[in-house]
């Protein structure tokens, strides 16, 4: 049996900002292989997320945390914002569309330490409710995530014009 690994949950500064790029990086190119059109990588897409994530550091809207063990093993990113004028869920939402770790086999530690901590944050800040993207082929993220009581409101489909 695996044991379990004990991450220290943290802010990322920019010293981590290839580390969690590389992380990233990872997850794109699986994804992509999964469905090539949506998700096909750019050519300078490491550079341009890198810039991404200086950028969202000093964003008052985006909270961004990692989880080390001994090095980077997650990271989770997250927008504050309202809903459309259309719902009211009764405050601010967390949407969270970059949420990585080193493996399918870390979603139940690394990945429950990252999102407890990051919804504990936003709900400070007056959060309600969480959204999470999620390819609908990864299995180990859609169980993790209904693991953690979530559930699917939307699906997007992708084909060429």
């Amino acid at each position: 049996m695996k044991e379990s690994i004990k991450a220290n949950i943290r802010r990322v500064n920019t010293a981590d900002i290839s580390a969690i790029v590389a992380l990233s990086d990872q997850k794109r190119r699986d994804y992509e292989k999964v469905q090539p059109q949506f998700w096909k990588r750019a050519e300078h897409a490491n550079e341009c997320q890198a810039e991404w994530f200086v950028h969202l550091l000093t964003a008052d809207d985006h909270i961004l945390l990692l989880a080390e063990d001994v090095h980077i093993v997650g990271f989770i990113i997250g927008r504050l914002m309202s809903a459309p004028e259309v719902y009211d869920p009764g405050g601010l939402t967390l949407m969270i569309d970059d949420f990585c770790v080193g493996g399918a086999d870390q979603w139940p530690d690394v990945g429950v330490a990252l999102l407890d901590k990051l919804k504990l944050e936003a709900q400070e800040k007056g959060a309600v409710q969480v959204i999470v993207a999620c390819g609908d082929h990864d299995e180990a993220k859609i169980d993790f995530l209904e693991s953690m009581g979530l559930s699917v409101a939307t699906r997007w489909y992708v084909g060429g014009i």
